[in-house]
């Protein structure tokens, strides 16, 4: 895990494609495969008074939610263009115009550190934006097997 405001991260804007159009096609296994292969770029949370990142009560970072159809998920990206893009459409609604801090998660990390009943909302703001739902990469407990089911297209 990295942590800092100005990332050497690179441009996998194919990434984003990629994942999008798994999730298209209703391709939960080629998604999962696709995030746990890459890093992603995650937003911390700040406190809007301090400016300072928001930690718990054990030192962990507080990512940046959104709510996706009711439920809640994690804000990542595929690249920093696509995350400063993100920064430069909401962060006068989020933070009053600070800017929020950058974090680079191995996509292991991401999808292992997911809290129950939150999703994940990659890319949001770009044409490559996909929703997973907080079901969509859950193990069931008894047989072992994934529950593929993206949030179809209304």
């Amino acid at each position: 895990m990295e942590n800092n405001n100005e990332l050497d991260f690179p441009e996998n804007v194919q990434l984003g494609v990629e994942i999008a159009d798994a999730a298209d096609a209703n391709d939960a296994s080629k998604a999962e495969q696709l995030i746990r292969g890459h890093d992603f770029i995650v937003l911390q949370e700040i406190d809007t008074e301090t400016g300072e990142a928001m930690m718990d009560e054990d030192d962990r970072f507080s990512v940046v939610l959104a709510e996706v159809d009711e439920d809640m998920a994690v804000v990542c990206f595929t690249s920093m263009s696509a995350a400063e893009n993100f920064m430069n459409e909401v962060c006068d609604e989020l933070t009053g115009g600070t800017r929020l801090p950058t974090i680079v998660l191995e996509g292991d990390e991401l999808l292992d550190g997911l809290p129950d009943g939150i999703g994940l909302l990659i890319n949001p703001t770009t044409e490559e934006e996909c929703y997973f739902s907080p079901s969509c990469f859950e193990f069931q407990e008894n047989s072992g097997e994934e529950e593929e089911s993206l949030p179809s297209e209304d």
